[in-house]
């Protein structure tokens, strides 16, 4: 990885990259803040932009935007961070996938996310169905993982949860998301480990 990357660019704390691939991976799914996560690895905030930019040219990394139509509504607008694969995600926190969610069922949903945001990204990028990737979250926390958006405005939401059980605050967000988009609105999915279909 080094060895690529000094190929991109001139990189000065070439040995601080995979401590910032490893924060990456501990904070995949959240929102990203480029100050505070340069700061945990000893860079300023314009080097450690400048390394996860790198990251993103190297396929390791990706950031999917915030989702909003009108600017004026109350939004968050920083993007989500997530590794492209799920298995490096795994390796860099030292967990084997399967042990996760018996020992570490917090950090499996965080895994989870990870793997559906790596699937969509693939499954678009050859798709016959032209859409966009984005997140949507509202400043009161509502929450989408995952908005899909076709060229025309009308999308979908995925939201993932890796409970066996749903409840009915596991459909909030996606009920915020279709006030807001009206006849936009195509369809919602809660992804969640359970074996039953809830309508």
């Amino acid at each position: 990885m080094q060895r690529d990357v000094r190929q991109i660019a001139e990189v000065e704390k070439i040995t601080l990259l995979p401590s910032l691939l490893r924060l990456m991976a501990a904070r995949a799914g959240n929102l990203v803040n480029d100050s505070e996560i340069s700061r945990s690895v000893g860079l300023n905030a314009m080097t450690g932009k400048r390394y996860r930019t790198l990251l993103e040219f190297m396929y390791l990394t990706t950031d999917i935007p915030p989702w909003f139509r009108n600017i004026e509504k109350r939004l968050v607008k920083a993007p989500k961070a997530y590794l492209l694969d799920t298995n490096l995600l795994c390796h860099a926190l030292g967990y084997r996938l399967q042990d996760l969610p018996l020992h570490n069922p917090t950090l499996f949903g965080h895994v989870l996310e990870n793997f559906v945001a790596s699937e969509l990204i693939k499954q678009l990028s050859f798709s016959n169905t032209r859409a966009n990737l984005f997140h949507f979250r509202t400043s009161d926390g509502k929450e989408v993982d995952f908005v899909l958006e076709q060229p025309n405005g009308q999308l979908a939401g995925v939201e993932v949860k890796a409970a066996g059980q749903v409840q009915s605050s596991d459909f909030k967000g996606l009920q915020e998301l279709q006030q807001q988009v009206g006849d936009d609105f195509l369809c919602g999915v809660v992804l969640y480990q359970g074996t039953e279909t809830v309508p």
